[in-house]
């Protein structure tokens, strides 16, 4: 009897223990939940909410209104596809992408190396680059419209000092184009030359010194060591780059004047999808152009996270 009464008195202090575990773990969710809602009603009610109703949207006729609203299926998708402007403004994105993406990495990579030597002004130097980055770009870019302007710029200024030939930059259909890339890559290559800084930052230092003193040169030490190490680091830079190329549309709109001239050389497809939205309040097309970029986008990621597991170098 005794055993018995020891038995159902440990039985029901486990059990007794297993309920005070569930009431700690529910107040722990509870808890979560409620510092977690109010950033979880922000995304439902600005990103996730936006996003369902903008897929949506693609397969209707849609009017602002609601009068005539009516089933278009695919109609949306095939004519955009087949919308030569749409084209142009694909081609357009892929040329903008294909100059940054390289350029970025070229730049922030080389700039971050520099200022790793420079260690006694390297806060001040740090903080000198990524200055650009924290301003607004249209505000820097009404400066960038004066230094591009073909009479009075800066930039035609430095070409006919050095005897070269003046350029129409933002007002030639062949490098307008290059010249927002030139902005682009002045306002934001500060951040990622600050993440490869950090990257350089946590090497270990006593394999670049062994390799220095078994007589691996600079490139040597470069190319074999601090390039794998920092591959993540790059990997993330091409990822977010190419993202950010893909979805440009701020710089282009104000170095453009809100036109995506000339002769729609800076359209490109984020700016096409915000001038059909809302300049002539085709929702229902803009949808589907935006679905078909969104597609792009995360096929592209998708492959360079393929090609990434390849060949990037992980600790």
């Amino acid at each position: 009897m005794a055993y018995s009464s020891e038995f159902v008195r440990a039985r029901e202090s486990t059990r007794g223990a297993a309920a005070a575990g569930r009431a700690r773990r529910l107040k722990s969710l509870l808890t979560a939940v409620a510092m977690l809602a109010p950033a979880l009603a922000f995304l439902a009610v600005f990103v996730y909410v936006p996003s369902v109703m903008a897929f949506a949207l693609a397969f209707w006729h849609y009017h602002l209104l609601g009068v005539n609203t009516t089933w278009a299926g695919w109609s949306n998708f095939t004519d955009a596809v087949s919308f030569n402007i749409f084209q142009q403004s694909l081609w357009n994105t892929a040329y903008y992408a294909v100059m940054m993406i390289p350029a970025i990495l070229i730049l922030s990579v080389s700039i971050a190396l520099l200022i790793n030597r420079a260690s006694r002004y390297y806060g001040f130097i740090r903080t000198l680059i990524l200055l650009p980055y924290a301003t607004p770009a249209v505000g820097t870019a009404i400066g960038w419209l004066w230094i591009f302007d073909p009479t009075y710029g800066l930039a035609n200024g430095l070409l006919h000092a050095l005897g070269l030939p003046m350029s129409q930059w933002l007002q030639s259909p062949t490098m307008a184009m290059p010249s927002v890339v030139i902005y682009s890559l002045w306002h934001g290559v500060g951040f990622d030359v600050v993440i490869v800084m950090s990257a350089l930052a946590s090497l270990p230092g006593g394999v670049l010194e062994a390799a220095a003193v078994d007589g691996a040169g600079a490139w040597r030490r470069f190319w074999s060591i601090t390039l794998p190490l920092i591959s993540p680091t790059i990997f993330f830079i091409t990822i977010v780059t190419t993202i950010g190329a893909l979805q440009s549309f701020a710089q282009l709109y104000a170095l453009s004047g809100g036109t995506g001239g000339p002769e729609y050389a800076t359209t490109t497809t984020l700016f096409l999808i915000y001038e059909t939205a809302f300049v002539y309040n085709h929702y229902s097309y803009a949808s589907a152009m935006a679905i078909i970029l969104v597609a792009i986008i995360l096929a592209l990621t998708l492959f360079q996270r393929w090609v990434g597991k390849r060949i990037v170098f992980y600790q």
